[in-house]
């Protein structure tokens, strides 16, 4: 799958609080969510939506978070989602890649390899 630098770029636009439309919401669950060490933890009882907010902790910061069936949301981490998928995809090129791309947890992409 090849994925363009700016693919997950519309989601930023979304305002604090608000829901994923249907189709966004699939491609961060498909593309994002599933990769994440410790997706089923961070799912839950259950996934009713994907939302974008500011971190409770850190109010300059604004995430991804899963709500959940119960009612309750977490948090969850997009670069350890892409970390997770890069290492299962590309194992052999996996920690270069995320040395030179991840520095200091931010993702610095020149451009996607064109056999993603």
């Amino acid at each position: 799958m090849i994925l363009p630098s700016n693919y997950f770029s519309p989601i930023l636009r979304y305002k604090d609080g608000e829901g994923l439309t249907v189709a966004d919401e699939e491609a961060v669950v498909d593309m994002l969510l599933r990769y994440h060490p410790h997706s089923e933890d961070k799912v839950g009882s259950g996934l009713d939506s994907i939302m974008v907010d500011r971190h409770p902790q850190f109010r300059w910061t604004r995430c991804l978070f899963v709500v959940r069936t119960n009612g309750g949301w977490i948090d969850f981490s997009y670069h350890k989602c892409l970390r997770a998928y890069i290492r299962d995809k590309y194992p052999s090129l996996a920690e270069r890649f995320i040395g030179e791309h991840f520095r200091h947890r931010c993702l610095h992409v020149k451009s996607w390899p064109q056999d993603a």
